[in-house]
């Protein structure tokens, strides 16, 4: 009540169809994560050091490491550092992940993303180094011709204007480490995922297609960056890309080059 709250907390559950997942997420509005008290119980706990430069976002999946736990008691109800490693290993079991958003006076946000085992998308069709890949046609806003720009930041990240807002993007050349030389004329596709928006540099947009999901296999779980498969007309396998991740990773690259600007 003293932050100008009800008395009474809120707990939302929700679930949506998202590209090749479903996602089911859970928010309340607490007191939110304390980011520093958690980096400094990692450090004391030698998860980390001092000199570790993480994002908010990476200093936050601390809490699913088994153990731990920022309460100075431990009682019946907390403190003990049991439940969301546990949480962790049951949804990598299923091959899904945990998003986790948090802001101190607010609230927190997690968000289950499970895979499908089928489904049928309608999907943009794209090509960057010879490749084609698969973006979910749901999550995608505008495709918009690439400009000269100056980089800003590592990475290969620059910002777009799009009518007055500055959009961060991605050059998906730099990051699926392709060789050879980009086309004269790229394109940007924006996508936007989590109430945030990322611009993708692509060398040429295909068109759209209806696309029947391949879900990837465990041994190809390590790739975040794409949500599934699908076999074009031709026989060739084309990657979908997993734009909640891609605007992730836009948002981590916005924020490291807005540290080195500052620094």
């Amino acid at each position: 009540m003293a932050a100008g709250k009800p008395e009474t907390g809120t707990i939302e559950l929700s679930a949506r169809y998202s590209g090749a997942e479903v996602l089911i997420t859970v928010r309340d509005d607490g007191r939110g994560l304390n980011p520093q008290k958690i980096r400094d119980r990692a450090i004391s706990r030698g998860l980390m050091s001092e000199n570790d430069d993480l994002s908010e976002s990476e200093i936050f999946r601390m809490i699913f490491q088994p153990g731990f736990s920022t309460v100075e008691q431990v009682t019946e109800l907390s403190g003990r550092g049991v439940g969301m490693d546990v949480v962790m290993r049951t949804i990598g079991s299923l091959r899904g992940e945990i998003d986790l958003e948090s802001e101190p006076g607010h609230g927190t946000t997690l968000t289950l993303r499970l895979p499908l085992t089928l489904a049928i998308i309608d999907g943009m069709l794209v090509e960057v180094g010879g490749e084609k890949y698969t973006i979910p046609l749901a999550a995608v806003e505008e495709c918009v011709e690439l400009p000269v720009l100056h980089t800003v930041g590592n990475g290969g990240s620059s910002y777009l204007n799009i009518r007055g807002d500055l959009v961060p993007f991605v050059r998906l050349r730099h990051l699926f480490e392709t060789d050879g030389q980009p086309p004269q004329h790229q394109k940007v596709v924006v996508v936007s995922a989590s109430g945030g928006r990322v611009g993708l540099v692509v060398d040429r947009i295909i068109g759209n297609y209806q696309t029947v999901i391949k879900q990837l296999s465990q041994f190809h779980a390590v790739l975040k960056f794409f949500s599934g498969a699908t076999i074009l007309g031709d026989g060739t396998v084309a990657l979908i890309l997993d734009a909640t991740q891609l605007v992730a990773l836009g948002r981590d690259v916005e924020t490291r080059a807005r540290r080195e600007t500052a620094a």
